[in-house]
This record gives structure tokens, sequence and C-alpha cells, in this order.
């Protein structure tokens, strides 16, 4: 009985930490964290990929925020 499960419990235990990966990347670029997490449970490998498109989209659109000014650089010790 245990080999008939074994398959999914692998596939589970591959899925929760693409799910805390793609819920990290999405809200390190300002968005909610749960709500990620969940589209990472529901798409395990597609969101990641979803999750890195936001991050280049939301870079994108602070850099044209700043009409090609640098971006500023943080003091010592600060994180962006």
């Amino acid at each position: 009985m245990l080999y008939r499960i074994l398959p999914y419990l692998l596939l589970y235990a591959l899925n929760v930490p693409l799910a805390l990966l793609t819920g990290y990347i999405a809200y390190s670029h300002g968005q909610r964290f749960l709500r990620w997490l969940l589209i990472g449970l529901a798409l395990p490998f597609v969101s990641v990929f979803l999750a890195i498109a936001v991050a280049i989209r939301h870079k994108q659109r602070l850099a044209a925020a700043r009409g090609g000014a640098p971006a500023p650089v943080p003091a010592p010790g600060e994180f962006e």
C-alpha cells in the first residue's frame, strides 16, 4: 500500500518548497505572500515562473517611474 502513495508524498514534498519559494519571490517584490503561496500550491511548477515574471514587471515599472534616473543606493546596513 505504501508504494501506491509514495509518489504522491514525494510530489507533495517537492510542492511545498516550490510554493514557499513562489511566495518569497512575490513577497520580496511587494505582493501578498499568502496569495502567492496558495497559487504555488495550486500550480506548483508554473507558479515559480509566474512569480519571476511579476518580479521582472515590478522592476520595469519602478525603472519607468524613475524616468531613466538610476536607482537610489541604499545606505550601509539598509536593504531594499
